[in-house]
């Protein structure tokens, strides 16, 4: 048997008594008939020792918990380990969903997540998935009244001390039902309340557990939210041929159920798209998204373009900075190309038409927004293909209203007619991550697709009822905005910006979205700061099909701290790029760097 790795290979799970061991057996079988590696079976408390043993190289594959990918401020996750493992991007095959279930004394008083302010509440082992979960759940999602007293024992033990009153409530994940559960009395004291997120969220999917799956629960517990188990694996895994290992997977499914566990029976391959689709974000790597779009992932030369956007724009004087860097650093000489902005550039990458670019952070919630009511994801997959190096500077996202226009909350865009900006430009992937985020769809405006600049005149005249645009502020077009001369606008004086009939508006958006105060000075027809105004973070990228070393991608990472606002550059931005910044940029975002370039900043954070 040819295996080409350095150590014992092992395959990481939950304990020996728990579904993530047993259903081991399938993988198990799979991987040594396809892969050819003979993995061994290891137990740990769950899914953070999982992910932490796949970074370490300790293990080779592992099952774990989707909420790991998005980071927050829960423990592991402000590691560099954490990091290091959502960009590794291992993601391979959605297994079967856990609930998230919430067990309480009925006697403690609790009937929402909210109730447990101030109460005794089990969050599952350290290291293990429930507490990662329990962990977002109280302090990333919601905000409690006061802390709870938390104790960090395994859900299985807890549920006892739940039932006798020792604990209010305790945390459980798990597929159901949990025997735990099950095995309770008709009688018994407790009950299930719904595991909630208040609005937005990119980890979870939203299901149900319906009375009768215990017999002590007497009505559904529905918007209850649910975390995927995933396949991962670790840098060692030839993921050329995680074709093969797939299909073996999704052939045996029903063998690997009489077998080893009858979760296998829950296996299938509109699980995985529906996964990839609903949280692009949670390390699904390319090979494994070409594979469920049935369609080969494209090796191209790239060609030896930078791509930018708008000749006028900053994007155009940072790629004009970067080149002689590429070429100092990277031995490659790139000509600039011109294009409407982020979600071009990422097409023309995957195509090959360019071998760097740069992009803005918030593509993911365009990337989650498109194709949602197709059964394929072929368009999602240029989306995957950000593999960015470093991020640059912060970019405002803009909502500016007609004062006529009736809008006075994000939600009154209901109706209106917006603007979002160019098609396949940044400013349209800021747009629509911001309408998803408040619960907005696109069929519930009237959207148009003009320039920013171009819409401008129609927003002030109220052709438009407001527009996004998504620059660094202060935006010179805004600035220099003007009551038109050939419209008449009442009371919009030419050569009086004060009287212009538009303003900025506040942008509800999720927490790990980075945020700033919009100052009222940056436009003078501005009457008020907008605080916590979302931003998004333009970063530079490399095509999927150029590579380089860890040494050769540190030397250019080093070699742009070294530009500086000056006669020497063009771009005003230089003096942002930092270390510091990019570090702060690493820990909110890992999954959309490369695997060098996520190596350079875990060992900074060290």
């Amino acid at each position: 048997m040819a295996v080409t790795f350095c150590f014992v290979s092992k395959l990481y799970f939950y304990q020996p008594t728990g579904t993530y061991y047993n259903y081991a057996g399938g993988v198990i079988k799979a991987a040594k008939e396809t892969l050819d590696i003979e993995l061994e079976n290891v137990s740990t408390v769950g899914s953070l020792a999982n992910a932490k043993a796949i970074v370490s190289g300790e293990c080779d594959m592992g099952i774990v918990q989707a909420d790991l990918y998005i980071q927050s401020s829960a423990d592991f996750q402000t590691t560099p380990e954490s990091k290091l493992f959502a960009a590794n991007k291992g993601s391979v095959a959605a297994l079967y969903p856990e609930l998230v279930h919430i067990l309480v004394n009925k006697d403690s008083g609790i009937s929402s997540i909210a109730d447990l302010a101030g109460k005794k509440v089990n969050m599952g082992e350290n290291d293990s998935g429930t507490f990662l979960t329990a962990n977002k759940i109280l302090n990333v999602y919601n905000q409690l009244a006061s802390t709870p007293e938390y104790f960090y024992e395994a859900p299985a033990e807890s549920v006892t001390k739940v039932v006798d009153g020792t604990f209010d409530a305790t945390f459980y994940v798990a597929g159901t039902p949990i025997s735990a559960l099950t095995n309770l009395p008709n009688d018994a004291n407790v009950t299930l309340i719904p595991a909630t997120i208040p609005g937005f969220n990119i980890d979870y999917m939203v299901s149900y557990i319906p009375a009768t799956t215990y017999s002590w629960l007497y009505s559904d517990i529905t918007n209850n939210i649910a975390v995927w188990a995933l396949l991962t694996i670790g840098q060692s895994i030839d993921r050329t041929k995680l074709g093969p290992f797939l299909d073996t997977l999704y052939a045996n499914k029903d063998a690997y159920a009489d077998q080893y566990h009858a979760k296998w029976a829950l296996l299938d391959k509109a699980s995985g798209i529906a996964n990839i689709k609903a949280t692009p974000m949670n390390g699904w790597n390319n090979e494994v998204a070409h594979y469920f779009a049935e369609v080969p992932p494209p090796v191209v030369e790239p060609q030896l373009y930078f791509c930018s956007a708008s000749p006028q724009g900053t994007y155009t004087k940072v790629v004009k900075d970067l080149i002689p860097v590429v070429e100092s650093t990277l031995g490659i000489s790139l000509t600039e190309k011109h294009t409407v902005g982020s979600l071009e550039n990422m097409t023309k990458s995957y195509n090959g038409e360019c071998a760097m670019y740069l992009v803005q952070s918030d593509v993911g919630g365009y990337l989650r927004s498109i194709e949602q009511n197709h059964n394929n994801i072929t368009e999602m997959l240029i989306y995957h293909y950000e593999d960015a190096i470093m991020s640059l500077y912060s970019k405002d996202v803009h909502l500016v209203v007609n004062t006529g226009s009736g809008i006075e909350s994000f939600l009154d865009l209901a109706g209106k007619k917006i603007n979002l900006g160019e098609k396949l430009s940044g400013t349209i992937a800021s747009a629509i991550t911001m309408l998803l985020a408040n619960g907005l769809l696109l069929k519930d405006i009237v959207p148009s697709y003009d320039s920013p600049v171009a819409a401008l005149p129609k927003v002030i005249s109220g052709e438009y009822d407001a527009m996004f645009v998504s620059s660094k502020a202060p935006v010179s077009y805004l600035v220099d905005a003007d009551c038109p001369t050939e419209t008449n606008v009442p009371g919009c004086i030419v050569g009086d910006p004060t009287t212009l009939p538009i303003k900025l508006l506040p942008i509800q958006t999720s927490s790990f979205i980075p945020k700033t105060t919009l100052s009222a000075n940056h436009y003078p027809w501005q009457e008020v700061d907008i605080l916590n105004s979302p931003q998004t973070i333009t970063s530079v990228a490399f095509s999927a099909n150029l590579f380089f070393d860890s040494n050769r991608v540190a030397d250019f990472i080093n070699a742009v701290y070294q530009l500086k606002v000056g006669d020497n550059t063009l771009s005003p931005t230089w003096d942002e790029t930092t270390l510091e910044h990019d570090i702060i940029s690493f820990k909110r975002r890992p999954i959309h760097l490369t695997w060098p370039a996520a190596q350079y900043f875990a060992d900074k954070m060290e």
